[in-house]
């Protein structure tokens, strides 16, 4: 059989795949056919059903021949993509596991408000496999380990651009800035082009019909998962097309699909302020505290032993998330995690220990509490930026910005070198 361009096929495959929709009454067989190849990997026809209804029913989107043939494309791409994801993972060995994929569904149901428990009953009720959604959020757990362990070594900010964005935020300071969403379809081959475009123009023409934008953007958008926010953005941090198109919007609308280099972008527009209008609280710290307790007839020589115990169980640690995990396995230690906290507000005692504590220096001198020991480290520490983000934010932003251009281009080389065949 010879390749046919993924376009072309994709193409096709809606149109096969539309006949096949329209015969509730099809044989289970016929569901199994071979929708895809991907690699050595197989879509089925029943895969694509299932994917299909749990893209309707999570956008909103009303189940109709017209709502499927429009969505068939982008169904078929992000199952392929999907694949293309699980296959990294397998090959650079990172597993997720059952437990894994439980817990981001117990997460989906609280985020929705439901029952513990509730949701893969919810789907079953409305004639979605939940192993559909279970392979979805297989590819996206592992896609962000693929990444973080693959990419993070490219990923550099260093104290000039820091610096640079701050001071392209100070020359903003009273200008408006914007919080915003988007809905990012990234134009990867130009021959989609009108394809991409056309998708743009449904999904805008479905948030009419009152399908929620957030769940839009978690099925299409290449930056949807955290529902396409872009958090709080002004002048030079976006696409000067895209800042503008913001500058016109009244909050809770879209722009139309606009055109970068890289693709088509839908902005919600959520609130707007000045830039510096953010609270300021002073400087803020974040601190871990692990406290040891001792059994009230303990001797001064036990608890020393104790307290050793613990310093050399929590050695190895280099931040606060290695503390809080080595702190777990300490029997009769209990341990906090603080985050933001003025610096005024903390008890003099405690910023004397601390004073001279960096993030990723180690752990205080304990502070003796009667039958308690507390140890304390300090996780971050951000200045008075008079209502701006501090360096570490802008510093986190700069390299999720860094990671997100990377990971992009790293699927689009796996979708370009893999074997991908449309059977339909």
């Amino acid at each position: 059989m010879i390749k046919r361009s993924f376009l072309t096929t994709l193409t096709l495959a809606g149109i096969a795949l539309l006949t096949l929709f329209a015969r509730p009454t099809a044989e289970a067989e016929e569901t199994q056919r071979v929708a895809a190849v991907v690699n050595e990997d197989i879509i089925s026809v029943h895969d694509v059903e299932q994917r299909m209804r749990l893209v309707l029913l999570s956008s909103n989107l009303p189940d109709t021949m017209e709502s499927r043939s429009r969505l068939v494309p982008q169904v078929m791409r992000r199952l392929i993509d999907e694949r293309l994801q699980i296959q990294e993972a397998e090959r650079l060995k990172i597993g997720i596991t059952a437990s894994d994929i439980a817990a981001s569904m117990g997460t989906i149901e609280r985020q929705n408000n439901m029952p513990k428990g509730s949701f893969e009953p919810f789907l079953q009720s409305r004639g979605v496999n939940p192993e559909s959604m279970r392979q979805q959020v297989r590819a996206e757990l592992g896609w962000m380990q693929v990444v973080r362990h693959e990419l993070s070594s490219q990923v550099h900010v260093g104290e000039e651009g820091v610096d640079t964005r701050l001071q392209a935020l100070r020359a903003n300071l009273g200008k408006p800035e914007y919080q915003a969403a988007e809905i990012y379809l990234a134009v990867d081959d130009p021959k989609r082009d009108e394809e991409v475009r056309s998708l743009a123009d449904r999904l805008i023409e479905q948030m009419r019909l009152g399908a929620p934008f957030s769940a839009l953007a978690q099925q299409f958008s290449q930056t949807g998962a955290s529902g396409g926010s872009l958090g709080w953005v002004s002048e030079g941090m976006l696409d000067e097309a895209l800042t503008q198109a913001l500058a016109k919007l009244q909050p809770n609308t879209v722009t139309p699909p606009i055109r970068t280099i890289d693709g088509y972008h839908i902005l919600m527009l959520l609130d707007r302020r000045l830039v510096g209008q953010g609270i300021s609280t002073g400087p803020t710290i974040d601190i871990f505290t692990v406290e040891l307790t001792s059994l009230p007839s303990a001797t001064m020589a036990e608890r020393d032993v104790q307290l050793k115990r613990l310093q050399e169980a929590l050695a190895p640690g280099k931040s606060c998330d290695d503390y809080e995990r080595l702190a777990k396995e300490v029997p009769s230690a209990t341990y906090n995690r603080a985050v933001k906290i003025p610096v005024a507000q903390i008890p003099q005692e405690i910023e004397a220990i601390i004073a001279n504590l960096r993030p990723g220096g180690g752990l205080s001198a304990p502070i003796d509490g009667g039958n308690a020991r507390r140890l304390f480290a300090v996780c971050a520490r951000e200045d008075d930026t008079g209502g701006l983000p501090s360096r570490d934010a802008i510093r986190r932003r700069m390299e999720d910005e860094q990671m997100d251009v990377l990971a992009r281009r790293y699927l689009r080389d796996l979708r370009r070198s893999a074997f991908i065949e449309i059977r339909m």
